[in-house]
């Protein structure tokens, strides 16, 4: 048989029953630092033979299995290493502690129920939830079935929760820049909640997968990601300092955080994803961006009108790496038509968003700006404010993010940005 993979029910369970202590160096354990250990080493269940004779030493029934809660503790990491693989000493103490593990394992059993009912409970209460925003019922008739208003959550399970919730709320206000709509809510919240259910799962490694979603949705593309071109193809790259390896310059994004914020505000005004005619509105917004995006002085100074159309656009492509192929020039300097200068507003924005959208600049700019909006999104800061001082750590996340050739999830960037302190600090947790 393989190891097994505890989940975060089990882990909860034998913490809540056991108390907060690592049962092998008596001193506090907190849910987050939570390891369980085998109180009889989990390599005997492949030895049949050996496991028989630790059964008959030890007093144990021949229902005895070793991973159950009858023999499982909570622990500290190190001192779960230390113990490592050795079976106990055959002791008045050890017998005990078998015994008394045995006697409570339906105990802690009932409290891995209880949470699952939990869930299962959470759930519901989230389709009910659409159920009332789409009309499908009313408040009287949800009323009608509940004897209570209002569902208290037990202390435990709120605690739990705060190890393994995602807000998905605030992901909204972080990545779109909006409030989620009752059915995405409830469809990320399921998301969550069936990767968790997966005795294979990783926790953290489920919410980074939800989480990566926003960044690569079709919404953020269009609000976000295309901001970032649009200042990327106006103004190129600023220079920063690193001193990873040693001290030295590199290329770094130009746009700031108190810029990012208002654009996509504006840009994804009244969009919603899938409801109503939001391509309309998008397309609105963002023709109404880009125009007032032309018409501001820093874009004039950098642009003056004296332009020809294909030093306009050439400009733009240099700024953007040079992305646009033969064609796709041809066509944005064919925005101004037979015009000498590039004095025409929409012109100028019809051509600037060529640039932005295209389908290169987006590819070799993905890199750059996924590891841009880990300090934007989870850390609501550039990347060289404090607690940073310089790009280092932006540089660090982009050499790994290369290395990895885009595999965010390979290169574990999402889930050290999600479990990192200082954004959970954001949320008040320690």
């Amino acid at each position: 048989m393989g190891k097994h993979r505890f989940t975060k029910v089990e882990g909860f369970a034998i913490w809540k029953h056991h108390g907060p202590w690592c049962f092998w160096c008596e001193e506090p354990l907190r849910l987050s630092e939570t390891t369980i250990d085998h109180y009889i080493p989990e390599y005997l269940e492949n030895r049949p033979a050996e496991l028989d004779k630790v059964r008959a030493d030890y007093g144990l029934s021949a229902s005895f299995v070793i991973n159950d809660y009858c023999n499982w503790l909570p622990s500290h990491a190190r001192c779960n290493q230390k113990k490592g693989a050795k079976i106990p000493k055959l002791t008045l103490l050890a017998v005990e502690t078998l015994d008394k593990l045995g006697r409570e394992a339906e105990t802690i059993r009932s409290i891995e129920q209880q949470i699952r009912s939990d869930v299962k409970k959470d759930k519901l209460i989230g389709q009910v939830a659409v159920a009332l925003e789409t009309n499908k019922l009313t408040r009287d008739e949800v009323r009608a079935l509940l004897n209570e208003p209002t569902l208290q959550q037990d202390e435990d399970i709120e605690l739990l929760r705060m190890e393994t919730y995602l807000d998905i709320d605030q992901h909204y206000v972080d990545f779109l820049n909006r409030k989620p709509n009752p059915n995405s809510l409830a469809f990320w919240s399921n998301q969550i909640a069936e990767g968790q259910q997966s005795s294979a799962a990783d926790n953290a490694n489920v919410l980074a997968n939800v989480s990566s979603a926003f960044f690569l949705s079709r919404e953020f593309y269009d609000t976000g990601s295309l901001v970032y071109r649009m200042y990327k193809a106006a103004f190129g790259s600023a220079t920063g300092t690193s001193t990873l390896g040693a001290t030295h310059m590199l290329s770094v994004p130009i746009i700031r955080l108190s810029e990012f914020v208002p654009a996509i505000q504006q840009i994804g005004q009244g969009v919603i994803e899938g409801e109503g005619d939001w391509q309309t509105q998008l397309e609105s917004n963002k023709a109404k961006f880009m125009s007032e995006f032309v018409s501001r002085s820093r874009f004039a100074f950098a642009y003056p009108t004296s332009m020809t159309a294909t030093q306009f656009v050439d400009q733009l492509n240099t700024n953007a790496g040079n992305v646009l192929s033969a064609s796709a020039r041809a066509a944005a300097i064919a925005s101004f038509g037979s015009a000498t200068n590039t004095s025409n507003q929409p012109a100028r924005a019809r051509a600037l968003r060529r640039v932005a959208e295209n389908a290169d600049l987006n590819s070799a700019e993905f890199n750059c700006a996924f590891v841009l909006m880990q300090y934007f999104g989870y850390l609501r800061r550039d990347p060289n404010d404090p607690p940073d001082t310089d790009f280092s750590g932006y540089d660090f996340w982009l050499r790994k993010l290369n290395e990895y050739n885009g595999d965010y999830a390979a290169a574990e960037m999402v889930k050290a940005f999600i479990t990192s302190d200082e954004y959970r600090q954001r949320f008040g947790a320690s």
